[in-house]
């Protein structure tokens, strides 16, 4: 009789079912499809592979993650989550499709795509772990498009590499988009880190380190949603930018302009010439959606507690 913990797969990401392990399924191990339950593994290695072969294992890896991304697209079903582990190497890639139902993990040290990745497509339940996203031209580095639903980017780089795009990631309307210890920098920094736009539900930003030279977060949408929520993020510019010791101009930019913001600021800790920003300011809403945050204003050295105007 075999049990659910004989068939997963090591992939450093808890599955549910593990939570289950000692329940019987009832199929012999002959029976029972393991691709089937939690999807594929596929390999990516930009030195020792080649796209030609079938990627399933480390000595068959792909030599792109393009690739990668495209047969496990091909493949993936609706009811199961593939894998793509990623070598430690530099991958001069321009992205363009998201995955989906599939985790993109890098390993084994600094996983780099040089390239501008604009997802020119919705997708849903793609998640990217430990990258480095580095840029090559000047536009968006990371572009998702509206649409998408449960997209998430965990423990991952962004670097203004050229020194030229002009927002680190840009983000669409989306649903469940999860934006968690991620880092933003560059020589220079970013004029934007992280550019919001459209109709969003569920979106968590929280945890980051985020620098920048003029918005930290720029939420520029008519109609944002709700559930929305930025916490526990370090908002700065001086201890990051080698260029200049300048405080960054907005630390949380709302460009909405009536009514609630679409998002709860907790727990941030900002420093910037004006820390949290509303468009906005005929009514309570904008100090309603500010808990807890300390920020450094206006270049002064003055702490203040939630947004003061």
């Amino acid at each position: 009789m075999a049990t659910y913990a004989s068939f997963l797969k090591p992939t450093g990401i808890d599955y549910t079912l593990a939570q289950n392990s000692n329940r019987s399924i009832g199929l012999s191990p002959g029976a029972f499809n393991p691709d089937a339950a939690f999807g594929k593994v596929y390999w990516v290695d930009a030195n020792t592979g080649d796209d030609d072969h079938n990627g399933l294992s480390p000595q068959q890896a792909f030599a792109t993650i393009e690739e990668a991304i495209t047969v496990s697209n091909a493949e993936v079903g609706n009811y199961n989550m593939n894998t793509i582990y990623v070598g430690a190497q530099s991958y001069s890639e321009t992205l363009t499709a998201l995955p989906k139902n599939c985790n993109v993990v890098g390993i084994g040290g600094k996983v780099r795509i040089a390239g501008v990745s604009t997802f020119a497509a919705s997708s849903q339940n793609a998640h990217f772990w430990n990258i480095q996203f580095r840029d090559t031209t000047s536009a968006p580095m990371v572009t998702i498009p509206s649409t998408s639903y449960s997209i998430g980017f965990h423990g991952c780089t962004f670097d203004n590499g050229t020194g030229t795009s002009t927002y680190g990631i840009s983000v669409g309307g989306t649903q469940d988009f999860v934006l968690e210890d991620c880092f933003f920098c560059g020589n220079p920094v970013f004029p934007t880190a992280i550019h919001i736009t459209g109709n969003h539900i569920r979106t968590r930003i929280r945890r980051n380190y985020i620098s920048a030279t003029t918005n930290g977060i720029l939420i520029a949408s008519a109609s944002v949603g709700y559930q929305n929520y930025i916490e526990e993020n370090i908002i700065g510019r001086t201890m990051t930018d080698p260029n200049s010791s300048a405080q960054m101009a907005y630390g949380i930019n709302s460009l909405k302009a009536d009514g609630h913001s679409g998002f709860m600021m907790i727990n941030n800790r900002i420093e910037a010439v004006d820390a949290i920003y509303f468009a906005h300011t005929s009514g309570t809403n904008e100090t309603d959606a500010c808990l807890g945050n300390i920020i450094s204003q206006a270049g002064t050295g003055a702490s203040e507690v939630d947004y003061t105007g």
